[in-house]
């Protein structure tokens, strides 16, 4: 989970033509338990969501032990 992106909303939204309307701010750093925004396509239409970053091993028990949020 390595990398850096940042672009504006009103950017994202045009390249994608995003049929969503939020805002979030940019940032370089993204770090598990945050929340960042993600593409998806519904119903042929291209969306922003927010998610929650990060991993939950296949292995773990309880998978809220690695929910630091």
């Amino acid at each position: 989970m390595c990398g850096r992106f940042g672009a504006s909303y009103c950017d994202i939204k045009t390249v994608w033509n995003l049929h969503s309307d939020f805002s979030f701010p940019t940032r370089y750093n993204i770090a598990p338990s945050q929340e960042v925004p993600v593409l998806i396509q519904n119903d042929g239409r291209n969306e922003a969501k927010v998610i929650k970053w990060g991993l939950v091993p296949s292995w773990a028990a309880d998978p809220r032990a690695w929910d630091s949020g």
